[in-house]
């Protein structure tokens, strides 16, 4: 059976949650080919084609280029107008392609349980997503070097500065150098920052010259790891701080104890539109146990700091 999905890491995880649920009552015994919506092999996508190959229960997984919006493409309320659940046709020797799209949902604060209620939910299908050994021994190699850690994801360029999450930087470098000496200093752990290639950018312009006598403490990963490695080295982790981004996503759901920045709702993440989002959505897709566990924390910038974070790390026995 075909499914398109949104391209997105974290976007296409919530997807998988039912990917097999579907299939099972539409299609029993059939595959399950992915069709991640994009227009081109950027690196973005070929690290999301890898990312949703890992999982057991995924046959082959493409991309195909396919529009997952409508007009107009923000609601008056301030949402994304994505396309319905449901059928779609690509040309005759493509088929059709069933369309799951939580986020819509999502953003306006349904879990994602009961989007699409007819179908299970699935929280367990990290059980079938593979990292390799020699994967593992990347991050094992980095725990032997480096010691007890935490993982940062600072994010990309444009999400930090003129569109996304923090835009306007609610959250600066300095705020990140703040928060790595009082982990430093308080737990006796060292940062190792994460991302893709395309991260580089806002670490190397705007978090790295501020390091200086602090960087010992640093070991800069972003673009150094592939999505096996990546999640390997979150997955030692004491716990992840991240950008709301796949990063801290996907860590969470393979048991790391994790924060993960917002922007308040009602202060809009884009320059030219309103766009925000419900603030349930922050965990509306976490798993309850997860929840119950006390190992997913919900940030919002301009509402909490590197105080609180320490506080909060301490009462949850992150550390």
């Amino acid at each position: 059976m075909n499914f398109l999905l949104p391209q997105g890491i974290g976007d296409s995880v919530w997807a998988l949650h039912k990917v097999q649920a579907v299939r099972d009552a539409l299609d029993p015994g059939g595959q399950i080919v992915i069709a991640l919506a994009g227009s081109h092999r950027s690196q973005l996508e070929t690290r999301a084609i890898d990312f949703v190959n890992r999982f057991a229960f995924v046959d082959r997984t493409v991309m195909r280029p396919f529009g997952i919006h409508t007009e107009p493409y923000v609601s008056d309320e301030g949402r994304y107008n994505y396309i319905a659940d449901g059928w779609y046709d690509f040309h005759a020797t493509e088929g059709r392609y069933c369309a799951l799209m939580p986020n819509g949902p999502l953003e306006r604060g349904v879990r994602l349980e009961d989007w699409l209620p007819q179908y299970d939910i699935n929280w367990r299908i990290f059980d079938d997503f593979r990292i390799s050994p020699d994967e593992r021994a990347y991050a094992d190699a980095l725990h032997a070097r480096l010691g007890d850690y935490a993982v940062f994801y600072p994010g990309p360029l444009h999400g930090n500065t003129d569109n996304g999450h923090n835009r306007n930087a609610l959250w600066g470098p300095v705020d990140w150098l703040d928060l790595s000496r009082r982990i430093r200093r308080e737990l006796g752990l060292r940062i190792a920052v994460v991302g893709a290639p395309y991260d580089a950018p806002y670490y190397e312009l705007f978090i790295r010259p501020w390091l200086n006598g602090d960087g010992a403490s640093w070991a800069n990963l972003i673009g150094k790891t592939n999505i096996g490695q990546l999640y390997a080295v979150t997955s030692r982790a004491e716990f992840v701080i991240s950008y709301q981004a796949g990063v801290g996503i996907v860590a969470t759901y393979l048991g790391t104890p994790t924060a993960i920045w917002w922007r308040p709702a009602g202060d809009s993440i884009s320059p030219n539109e309103f766009l925000s989002f419900d603030e349930r959505m922050a965990s509306g897709w976490v798993p309850p146990a997860v929840l119950d566990a006390g190992k997913h924390l919900p940030l919002y910038y301009g509402r909490h700091d590197a105080g609180y974070i320490m506080d909060e790390v301490r009462r949850r026995g992150w550390a």
